[in-house]
């Protein structure tokens, strides 16, 4: 089984091709380390194509079934690579066997279009339990909460969100703050990770669907994630959102190893 290390916009994972046999997450992270030390913050094992692309996310705890738009972007770029698939056309894929398009633009760049929220609630001071902060939670097949304001990654506010009983599967909560209408700086607590990564792209998907709603963004955003290699999230709609694009690098970290 060969693996190689990549990421999407600074968010890290080990990609490749899916075995036959099912494999240990944590255990398959522990034995392919990065060399720079920095953590794998997600696995992707991706299934020869067929009618479509079959991509497999995991966090590095093992848990799965969500939406990985960073990890799939650098999943694409990798299956593209290895199976010879055309550039700039629409690709059918599915992640954890929920449907979406993907396509290859140029230069490690690649386009993920993802189907619109199936939930956005607005939750004002006092609703939510020692909560003392608005937030939004949004769903696009990965739990979201967004705050705005840059909260230390120690603040007790983070975990309160992140195990809220509101949200029962937990909620990776993105913290943002707004620089423009067309630009926002990100950082998201990642439920799997437990930490704040270097990117989140359904974070950022998450965000400027959030602010885009409340009127604070408009329809196409610059996300600014920790690590600085920017996301670019575009919102089509009418007079509701009807699909959403997330466009950013998947980049080849180091070369690939056989484990």
């Amino acid at each position: 089984m060969q693996l190689v290390h990549m990421s999407g916009a600074g968010n890290r994972f080990l990609v490749g091709e899916s075995p036959e046999h099912p494999v240990d997450i944590p255990q398959l992270i522990a034995m392919h380390p990065r060399p720079d030390g920095m953590p794998v913050e997600g696995v992707l094992l991706i299934h020869r194509p067929t009618h479509h692309l079959a991509i497999d996310f995991y966090n590095p705890d093992g848990s799965s079934g969500m939406m990985c738009g960073n990890g799939t972007r650098c999943a694409v770029r990798w299956a593209a690579d290895h199976f010879h698939l055309p550039a700039n056309k629409p690709l059918a894929i599915t992640v954890n066997d929920h449907p979406y398009e993907a396509r290859m633009i140029a230069n490690g760049i690649v386009e993920v279009q993802l189907p619109a929220p199936t939930s956005i609630i607005d939750y004002p001071v006092g609703t939510l339990t020692n909560v003392t902060i608005p937030a939004t939670y949004v769903m696009v097949n990965s739990d979201h909460v967004v705050v705005e304001g840059m909260l230390d990654s120690s603040d007790g506010l983070i975990g309160v969100l992140r195990h809220h009983p509101q949200f029962p599967r937990g909620a990776n909560v993105n913290m943002a703050t707004v620089l423009d209408p067309s630009h926002v700086r990100l950082a998201t607590f990642e439920r799997g990770v437990e930490a704040i990564t270097g990117a989140c792209g359904t974070g950022a998907v998450s965000t400027a669907v959030a602010l885009w709603h409340s009127g604070r963004l408009t329809d196409h955003v610059t996300v600014i994630p920790p690590s600085g290699r920017e996301l670019q999230v575009a919102i089509d709609h009418d007079e509701h959102i009807t699909a959403v694009h997330l466009t950013g690098d998947a980049l080849y970290d180091f070369p690939p190893s056989s484990i």
